[in-house]
């Protein structure tokens, strides 16, 4: 029988300079998908992701598209070698990669949907923020949410693990709780690399937009298991995606849930595809888990040969 394995894809936060070079060295296959993402994008997609500089790959319009096409092209060089996925999940953005692998939508879909996303999530015009918060005790950060939430917008956003919960809301007010959480000297508190408040209600105008888009793409059933952000369910009919993928949006990612349901189901293997962030979550949740991250050419190499 063979391996049980769950795809992972990262979202946005995972971008680096240089992300995708190693595997456009080596295989036709990424050279001709960074190809075609630009052409469908019609942005210098290489020079972001091999040159940087990083402020400009941070920004939500480049970070976004820029990632799905390294998943994917990681993705499809893994099937090629035979590797195939019995479940797949993404984190936020990289639910767009799972899609793909769970043959729900097109790749070119899948591009024109996450370009669409980003410009709708950069329009928001109130300064966002989010922040990871690492072993800090529950009901002490819902107190200081309630707290700070008098004063405007700021909420719990990815349930990520039993040690980590990610919070997004206004800047002025992330930073705060950023702050208050280095002070108590319990836990951790480290800004992420992203541009606005994602998952929070503060992005309802930008699912709104998004709404039209959806409904008109082409989404078929998933083939292969997803499991979806939103509601760390298993989704299985086309209809249910455009609802999920609005509401994903503003709504908090069930990450711990998603791996746990996995864990629990027989998942062998947590293969993440195009970063490592996923990967110490899982372990998080799971200490028995097996991982692997695959971010570089190099790292697919080592695991195909074991």
């Amino acid at each position: 029988m063979s391996k049980q394995i769950a795809f992972l894809f990262p979202g946005q936060g995972s971008q680096y300079v240089g992300m995708g070079f190693s595997f456009y060295q080596e295989y036709e296959l990424a050279r001709s998908i960074f190809v075609e993402a630009e052409e469908i994008l019609g942005i210098p997609l290489r020079k972001y992701c091999f040159e940087g500089p990083i402020a400009d790959l941070t920004k939500t319009q480049i970070a976004q598209p820029a990632i799905l096409t390294v998943e994917y092209l990681i993705y499809r060089i893994l099937t090629a070698e035979g590797v195939e996925p019995t479940w797949v999940a993404g984190h936020s953005l990289g639910e767009y990669g799972a899609l793909v692998a769970a043959g729900a939508l097109s790749f070119a879909d899948s591009l024109k949907l996450v370009q669409k996303r980003a410009d709708y999530m950069a329009a928001i015009p109130v300064p966002g923020a989010m922040a990871a918060i690492l072993n800090y005790p529950r009901a002490e950060l819902e107190a200081l949410i309630d707290e700070l939430a008098t004063e405007g917008v700021i909420e719990l956003a990815n349930y990520n693990s039993p040690a980590q919960i990610v919070v997004s809301g206004e800047r002025h007010l992330v930073e705060k709780l950023v702050t208050r959480i280095k002070e108590s000297k319990t836990g951790k508190a480290i800004p992420l690399a992203v541009e606005g408040a994602f998952h929070s209600r503060l992005m309802r105008p930008a699912a709104q937009r998004f709404r039209a888009d959806l409904e008109r793409t082409s989404f078929s059933s998933p083939t292969t298991p997803i499991l979806a952000n939103v509601t760390a369910e298993t989704v299985t009919l086309a209809a249910q995606l455009p609802q999920l993928l609005e509401q994903q949006i503003y709504s908090p990612v069930r990450w711990q849930a998603i791996t746990e349901k996995l864990f629990t189901a027989g998942c062998q293997l947590f293969l993440e595809v195009g970063g490592k962030v996923l990967s110490g979550l899982v372990k998080k949740t799971c200490m028995e888990a097996n991982t692997v991250s695959l971010r570089e050419a190099e790292d697919l190499k080592k695991y195909l040969q074991k």
